[in-house]
């Protein structure tokens, strides 16, 4: 019996090569006997109703995500795709996908189109964060919250907590915002535009934002975070941090010379490590971790961390707590610089239209 000497590469590029099922060009199902099997190894049974409903539901939300987000004007999904009626099988889709003759290559392009866009869906849709929204929101940002306190006289808020308004190592803030929560469509299209994301590396579906008065008051913001207990930094996940406000060892530098000396307000504090950046700025040792989307200016300090959720699961005698890590963003600024981050190319929705135009460019890639 010969030896069996094919391989399909884009396969073979999937398992060990490094590369996202989103960037293969084209499937290799030509039966819908094959296209059953594969959407069933995917996870969905076809022959289950349920399972069914919710692959049209997915096919629905791809499709209108195309139609609102990355389509172009005069731009039309084929009407054999994108409605129920005409399409009757999803397993069709993946026909049309490994579709290779002339004839069939708008079909094929647009298939693959729906089927990336419906992939991450299924992703984001069946994540631990779908299941327990309410739990984890609760958990990861109440003890943030509870932190806040309100100063009705000076008209800002404080990092104290406790009620403790004026305890001696609270910062005083300009503001304290909890990031809008990451709808699923701009999980979506962050998920497309970036090939190394799927939707378990999401890590900012939850996050806060920690305005200070100064770069002195950002490092204490992290310091109380810390003692207080708010944050558990075992649980940071050290290639996700972000320095590009101040470097750490000009900051450290500046607090041993500093320690010591009696009577020294934080404007003088602020003022040293602002001479020492403009002296020193070639030994400066920053920690930025490339993004592609966000202008070269954006300066922050950004971590992640991780919470230890904890829910109930079971019914009745048989409820039992259900443990699992679940990442959340924490950003830190001073004032002047998120005004200057809220202009310029680094501004918000700059950002989100260099993402947009990345994901369409995955998305409707042609098959060679």
């Amino acid at each position: 019996m010969a030896i069996n000497l094919q391989f399909q590469r884009p396969i073979l590029d999937c398992m060990v090569g490094g590369v996202s099922a989103l960037d293969v060009k084209r499937l290799d199902v030509h039966t819908t006997a094959e296209a059953r099997s594969f959407i069933l190894a995917y996870g969905y049974d076809l022959d289950a109703e349920h399972d069914r409903e919710e692959l049209w539901s997915t096919h629905r939300r791809a499709v209108a995500l195309l139609k609102d987000q990355l389509l172009e004007v005069g731009e039309q999904i084929p009407q054999a795709l994108c409605d129920p009626a005409h399409l009757t099988d999803l397993g069709q889709l993946l026909l049309y996908a490994s579709d290779r003759s002339p004839s069939g290559r708008e079909l094929q392009r647009w298939s693959c189109a729906i089927l990336r866009v419906m992939h991450v869906f299924v992703h984001l849709r069946n994540d631990l964060f779908s299941a327990f929204t309410d739990e984890i929101q609760n958990q990861i940002l109440k003890p943030l919250q509870d932190s806040i306190v309100s100063d009705p006289v000076a008209g800002s808020v404080v990092l104290a907590g406790s009620g403790a308004l004026l305890e001696s190592d609270g910062v005083r803030l300009h503001r304290f915002d909890i990031k809008p929560f990451k709808t699923t469509a701009s999980s979506v299209i962050k998920l497309l535009a970036r090939p190394e994301r799927v939707a378990l590396t999401l890590l900012d579906k939850l996050g806060v934002r920690f305005v200070t008065r100064s770069v002195f008051d950002s490092f204490r913001v992290i310091r109380f975070l810390v003692e207080r207990n708010i944050v558990s930094y075992p649980h940071i996940i050290p290639d996700q941090s972000n320095n590009t406000l101040y470097p750490l060892n000009l900051f450290m530098e500046v607090m041993n010379e500093l320690t010591g000396q009696e009577a020294l307000t934080s404007a003088e504090v602020e003022a040293t490590l602002a001479s020492r950046l403009s002296d020193s700025l070639h030994r400066a040792e920053f920690l930025t971790k490339a993004n592609e989307f966000s202008g070269s200016d954006y300066k922050f300090v950004k971590f992640i961390n991780r919470k230890l959720i904890t829910v109930a699961i079971g019914q009745g005698d048989r409820l039992r707590p259900f443990r699992f890590f679940y990442p959340y963003e924490i950003q830190v600024m001073d004032y002047d610089t998120h005004v200057r981050n809220l202009s310029g190319p680094m501004a918000h929705d700059a950002y989100k239209n260099r993402q947009r135009l990345r994901a369409r460019e995955r998305v409707l890639r042609e098959a060679e």
